[in-house]
């Protein structure tokens, strides 16, 4: 889980000293500089990356490693043991020999692709053991194959250049919170993931096709995305035609006097109304999250139908209600139907939902579905989601 992912906890790197194949920074130049690719991979969804494919070598170019970003990154990635392709025009690139045969992730969200694409015994490091949930991944962790890679909440550049790893997977902010400059500055070779920007789910899901380049493995990944898109839009054409009422739904609750709601253009705001359900802030036209007063939610609040996501650990609405006793004058507290997430837990608090979820979404709309109009896949279990008993 990525720490900023205590944003929504959440919901997000390779030694240049000992992986000469690999050099330089992300870089602000247009890609019309770049020379005239053979062919691209087929992106239906995103357009946070490209894959363009040369003579003998691939660059992957990441578009928006964060909102507002005017920065892209390349990557040339290369045969192991060919020659470091020479075009000057790709000059400001990172170069990388694939398939790698090791990595270490600082988000949880990526290891669901790595294990789908058959790669978990890649995975020699991550961010925080505790917060995985995966059992491949978990399986290594406790063998010692897999290792933790932060230290008091920050990266262990020692540990991590000790691990020699191929790829370094993790993500950026664009302001202070960011850690990979300094991983840069050690040498590590760090790939910028983002995926975590993405407002579409089938979007956020398409990364992992951006995973796969890197392992060569783009056929698999497309594979795997397209049985997702499918399952996808099948669910939210089932939604869409419901006989039941679209209920109204509230999602997340305050912490230290303020409550962040999803922006009414965000990722979540798409999953619920993909799923049939109108969601309250629909009308705001942010792609992220909404800060407001709590009072200012609770104006809004007395119309939910359905309440998602109220706080991270609870488990029946007498301990939502115990964090703000205002929580039990909202209808949708006094119907019960108040659900959250962490179906999946792991006893030292790794969710699920927090890894597969980005890969799957087609999971979570069947989730969302069967929660808004509960005549839906009445033959089917959920998955993260569960009602919060009172």
């Amino acid at each position: 889980m990525r720490r900023i992912h205590a944003f929504v906890l959440s919901l997000f790197f390779v030694s240049g000293a000992f992986a000469p194949a690999v050099f330089a920074i992300g870089t602000r130049e247009s890609t019309a500089d770049a020379p005239a690719p053979l062919r691209t991979l087929e992106l239906r969804y995103t357009k946070g990356f490209s894959v363009d494919y040369y003579a003998g070598f691939k660059v992957v170019t990441v578009r928006a490693p964060w909102p507002g970003s005017t920065e892209s990154f390349r990557y040339v990635l290369h045969a192991r043991g060919t020659p470091r392709p020479s075009d000057p025009r790709l000059s400001g690139a990172r170069f990388i020999e694939t398939p790698i045969r090791s990595v270490a992730t600082f988000s949880t969200s990526y290891l669901p692709s790595i294990v789908a694409l058959g790669k978990a015994d890649t995975v020699v490091g991550v961010d925080s053991a505790a917060f995985v949930y995966s059992p491949e991944i978990r399986a290594r962790v406790d063998s010692g194959k897999t290792v933790e890679v932060t230290r008091n909440w920050m990266p262990d550049v020692e540990r991590l250049i000790a691990l020699k790893p191929d790829a370094v997977f993790t993500y950026g902010m664009g302001n202070e919170w960011d850690t990979h400059p300094k991983l840069l500055e050690a040498g590590l070779p760090v790939i910028l993931n983002g995926e975590w920007n993405e407002t579409d789910p089938l979007g956020r899901a398409e990364w992992v096709k951006f995973i796969a380049s890197f392992y060569d493995a783009e056929a698999a990944a497309t594979a795997i995305f397209d049985r997702v898109a499918t399952a996808y839009l099948d669910v939210k054409a089932r939604a869409a035609a419901a006989e039941t009422p679209r209920p109204t739904v509230l999602v997340n609750g305050p912490f230290q006097g303020a409550w962040t709601v999803s922006g009414g253009r965000s990722f979540m705001a798409r999953l619920i109304a993909d799923a049939g359900g109108d969601y309250l802030w629909s009308d705001d036209s942010g792609t992220g999250g909404l800060t407001l007063s709590v009072e200012a939610v609770f104006d809004r609040a007395r119309e939910a139908r359905v309440w998602l996501n109220p706080a991270l650990l609870p488990t029946t609405i007498r301990e939502v209600v115990a964090l703000d006793p205002r929580f039990a004058e909202l209808p949708v507290v006094g119907t019960g139907e108040v659900w959250n997430n962490n179906r999946k837990l792991t006893e030292s608090g790794g969710n699920d939902y927090f890894e597969n979820a980005v890969l799957r979404p087609d999971l979570v709309l069947i989730d969302l579905a069967k929660i808004f109009h509960p005549e839906l896949f009445s033959d089917r279990e959920f998955n993260w989601y569960r009602k919060m008993a009172k």
